[in-house]
């Protein structure tokens, strides 16, 4: 008897274990044309156990689902994200979530947005030429105290609005986001005054008249359109991060025998990373693997991987890399209306609108 009902048990034990065994999902996920995350069922092995069954695992993997980008009639299709992240025993519903092309800049207001940014740059490189001596910092004073200047212009039109009672969502977030970038552009200036770029006064009343124009005219543009006032900015992180692109490659040698300064040093190094890794919006998922070291629970800890400062040219390295980072922000707000639209190895310049007959040939050659 005693037999029979130990025997009994393990039989109902058994069966309760393998009636409650439930394959384990793979997540799948892609950011490119097509944005598709899909969850499946995928059979497990199960172990020889007494009474029960060896725990699941899982496996990540990464999946490209191809989709055409334009119909047969040429009409452009949005990209689309569908998620559908199901943990429960039942299968969830569908989450779809549509992502819009990139927006392009009418073609008016890109070209007199170049045409102004561009003769400003041109005027400081013919007052300020690069020739590898004390006086390229006085033209990165400039460039920076100028550079600045359009976060603190935001800030003051998104402040004012949300005084007279203007909330919309990320609104926020994008306030905290602008007032990163402000600081990291606080901080180059200040690297910049300690290499001595500011001790000239001609040099001084110059870039400080020229930031105050620009502030008032950023901050008219911005409050009557800004993607347009996103858009002076992206001309001018992409100048920004062109030269320094230059200047570093160019006198790579000189830039290695050079000290670090402080100011850089208690920045990149010892400071708090917090407002550093916050303008850095534009995240690279590849890399969302890796979260043991993240703040933010998905990877993309910028701070972390911030090289050791060993030479000024390491110093001139990072800030190219910053105006970089404040160049794929601002290009997702200007095509996208959001910081992080899209994966950073993704990020393109914004185009102007094709004229109204470019763009009907256009559709009739694609008929």
């Amino acid at each position: 008897m005693r037999s029979f009902v130990i025997s009994f048990f393990a039989l109902y034990a058994a069966t309760i274990t393998v009636e409650s065994f439930q394959p384990s999902r793979v997540s799948s996920s892609s950011l490119l044309r097509l944005h598709a995350s899909s969850s499946f069922s995928e059979d497990k092995e199960e172990k020889s156990a007494p009474f029960f069954a060896a725990a699941e695992s899982s496996t990540t993997t990464t999946t490209t689902i191809p989709f055409p980008s334009s119909t047969s009639n040429g009409a452009v299709t949005p990209d689309i994200a569908i998620n559908n992240n199901d943990s429960s025993d039942s299968v969830s519903a569908l989450q779809v979530q549509v992502v819009p092309p990139a927006k392009t800049m009418d073609e008016g207001i890109y070209g007199f947005n170049k045409a102004v940014i561009d003769t400003v740059y041109d005027i400081i490189c013919f007052l300020y030429p690069v020739k590898g001596t004390e006086r390229d910092y006085a033209r990165f004073y400039v460039l920076e105290t100028v550079a600045r200047v359009p976060y603190f212009a935001y800030l003051s039109v998104m402040h004012l609005r949300e005084t007279f009672g203007e909330r919309y969502p990320k609104m926020s977030d994008r306030m905290r986001t602008h007032y990163a970038e402000a600081d990291n552009e606080l901080h180059h200036l200040l690297i910049m005054e300690s290499l001595g770029g500011n001790s000239n006064i001609i040099d001084r009343t110059l870039a400080q008249t020229m930031a105050f124009g620009y502030y008032w005219y950023v901050i008219v543009i911005y409050t009557f359109n800004e993607s347009a006032a996103y858009h002076l900015s992206e001309l001018i992180e992409d100048h920004a991060y062109n030269t320094y692109s230059k200047f570093t490659e160019e006198y790579e040698e000189r830039l290695k025998l050079e000290p670090v300064p402080d100011v850089a040093r208690k920045y990149y190094e010892l400071d708090n990373p917090f407002l550093f890794d916050l303008f850095c919006t534009v995240k690279n998922k590849s890399d969302s693997d890796d979260s043991s070291s993240s703040i933010d629970g998905i990877g993309n800890n910028y701070s972390s991987r911030r090289p050791q400062l060993t030479s000024l040219y390491d110093v001139f390295i990072n800030i190219r890399d910053d105006e970089k980072e404040h160049w794929k922000t601002l290009c997702n707000l200007v095509q996208y209306d959001d910081m992080n639209a899209v994966d950073a190895t993704e990020v393109q310049s914004t185009t102007p609108s094709a004229p109204p007959a470019a763009a009907v040939a256009t559709a009739t050659a694609t008929d």
